[in-house]
């Protein structure tokens, strides 16, 4: 997996030229010292973007990237899915997720005779996954407009004509078009589902009863699952991985 060197499209709440050009800067320095071999020194830069407000998928990508040559998949995992959600399709990605899947899987698979990590994400997420949710949200707008004409042209058109027929069917098309896209939008908000998305960065994280250490330990979480995080508190946060549910050290699992 290769880092990416490019300029920096800076999406940040931070204005300004000179805060633009100092984010390069960190930008260009990351990925100096990944190529050097420093995955500490990197990371921490490629953090501070993201701290900075920095929505980039080419930050996303490297910081992942970084992670996997580091040997922390999960976090590599989590990074990958992030770059997707800014830029779907990127090939990339793709193969750098499934790849630090596969290294998951198969440690787990020598250490255990268990070859799965959890993937998380039902049909409908698999359906809207190639679209950005700006995209939706325009394409939602786009939709609605053209279904607003296609009534105003049927009302002035004469009953029983051709064009009153053929807007009437068409706006019909719209119509389902429109309640699509209002859906496939409100599934990549995850209004369809409790919790946010989230992938668990360490490996075996103990669930627990409550958010304390000394609460009972209710089963395990494994690094590069899926996870939908239902609450959080000083420094614990409520998971559920599949039929699993239990408090995690917050440091544990990344959000998406």
């Amino acid at each position: 997996m290769n880092l990416r060197i490019l300029a920096l499209t800076l999406l940040v709440t931070t204005g300004g030229v000179a805060s633009a050009q100092s984010l390069q800067d960190v930008f260009t320095r990351a990925n100096e010292s990944a190529f050097a071999g420093n995955h500490d020194d990197a990371i921490r830069d490629l953090q501070r973007l993201l701290d900075a407000g920095v929505r980039d998928p080419d930050v996303e990508f490297n910081l992942a990237t970084v992670h996997a040559q580091a040997g922390h998949f999960g976090a590599a995992i989590r990074h990958f899915e992030r770059t997707l959600r800014l830029r779907p399709g990127d090939d990339d990605a793709e193969q750098g997720l499934d790849d630090a899947r596969r290294v998951l899987a198969d440690r787990r698979a020598r250490a255990e005779g268990e070859a799965e990590v959890d993937t998380g994400g039902g049909f409908g997420d698999a359906l809207v996954r190639p679209f950005t949710e700006p995209v939706l949200a325009w394409s939602l707008l786009v939709l609605e407009l053209l279904f607003l004409v296609l009534l105003f042209v049927r009302a002035r058109a004469s009953k029983g004509s051709g064009l009153r027929l053929g807007t009437t069917l068409i706006a019909a098309v719209t119509f389902l078009l429109t309640l699509g896209a209002g859906v496939a939008l409100l599934t990549e908000r995850g209004a369809f589902h409790e919790g946010d998305d989230a992938i668990v960065v360490a490996d075996r994280v103990t669930l627990r009863e409550g958010p304390d250490e000394r609460a009972a330990p209710r089963g395990e979480a494994r690094e590069g699952d899926w996870a939908r995080v239902l609450d959080e508190d000083e420094g614990y946060v409520l998971i559920r991985i599949r039929n699993k549910q239990g408090w995690a050290d917050a440091q544990s699992v990344g959000r998406l």
